[in-house]
């Protein structure tokens, strides 16, 4: 809803009294007349131009994880340490050994 001229002429009146009795807080409210930088986002042309550089960065960064894959395993190819297995000759040979051990303790 526009304002009427009379309207225009008050409002008008008001702001340079304002401006007159408090400069500091005209110039705070004078700032909120200017678009920020965030304007030129809520534009359409922003949007897409924001969606295809999103798109873009998504498929950069799939193309990337892509390409990472054959490196994924060799990294972890160390060698294990062999472990030492006992034959059951050797396990009865050591129960032997410690059973008088500790048997006269």
């Amino acid at each position: 809803m526009a304002l009427s001229m009379d309207e225009q002429r008050m409002l008008a009146e008001i702001e340079r009294r304002l401006a007159a009795e408090d400069p500091g807080l005209a110039t705070k409210l004078s700032s909120f007349r200017r678009p920020g930088p965030a304007a030129g986002l809520r534009s359409t042309r922003g949007k897409i131009i924001g969606s295809l550089c999103t798109i873009v960065l998504l498929a950069i960064i799939g193309l990337t994880v892509y390409a990472m894959m054959p490196f994924r395993g060799q990294g972890s190819r160390i060698p294990a340490p062999r472990q030492a297995t006992t034959s059951p000759a050797v396990v009865s040979q050591l129960r032997q050994t410690q059973a008088p051990s500790t048997a006269g303790g």
